[in-house]
């Protein structure tokens, strides 16, 4: 019950950021301030239908926006665990970065293998 100004305890940030301060880090595609991906599984703990995008970001692990390989490994954890409420086009992004990702390493066995589970077969 305090107000705004009086803030008792710092966001839970990233471990990347956790080093800064109670400073809110804003995400520049939603407006939505970063948080840690332990916030976010909290959060679709108590809300089975908490939005996935914001949990499967991988800035709410790693300063790397293009590293997406927990991301990836998480959402399939969750499919196993029956949630399925990511977008196709989430998906898409997810195995698609991922399967890059392994690609520019020179893993495209695994690559493939990511890419095999991808929902839309066209």
């Amino acid at each position: 019950n305090t107000p705004e100004c009086e803030k008792y305890a710092c966001c839970p940030l990233p471990p990347y950021l956790e080093d800064s301060g109670c400073v809110i880090e804003e995400d520049d595609n939603a407006g939505r301030p970063l948080r840690d991906v332990c916030f976010h599984l909290l959060k679709l703990y108590s809300d089975r239908h908490y939005e996935l995008d914001q949990l499967l970001d991988p800035r709410s692990v790693t300063s790397d926006p293009l590293d997406y390989r927990l991301s990836w490994h998480l959402w399939e954890v969750l499919r196993a665990l029956n949630y399925t409420h990511l977008f196709r086009q989430g998906q898409g992004v997810l195995n698609a970065s991922y399967a890059a990702q392994l690609e520019s390493e020179g893993l495209w066995e695994w690559a493939v293998f990511v890419l095999l589970h991808e929902p839309d077969t066209q």
